[in-house]
């Protein structure tokens, strides 16, 4: 039963905002101080728009930089080779004894 006064109402409002004239949706021609705040939002976009790009540049080298291996993942690997050797040549003593 609500829904059908719901959709009852609905359907009246739809009615009365086709129904009424669109005067109030008529666009006037904006005035000079309409165009200078225009022209400044233009201008903050652009300006916004290239330290953007600048920012995205920064990260994509950034990215680079983190795919390739530095100094301590280096050391690392040769520390990992390194125990490894150790581990085998300590069982190969002790197979020998």
């Amino acid at each position: 039963m609500t829904t059908m006064k719901r959709g009852f109402i609905l359907g009246i409002m739809g009615l009365l905002l086709l129904i009424l004239p669109g005067t109030g949706w008529t666009q006037e021609s904006p005035d000079e101080g309409t165009q200078a705040v225009i022209t400044l939002l233009k201008e903050q976009n652009s300006k916004l728009s290239s330290e953007l790009r600048r920012i995205q540049r920064e990260i994509a080298a950034l990215r680079t930089d983190l795919g390739k291996p530095g100094f301590k993942d280096v050391m690392a690997g040769i520390g990992y080779i390194f125990g490894l050797f150790g581990v085998a040549a300590y069982v190969a003593s002790r197979r020998k004894e």
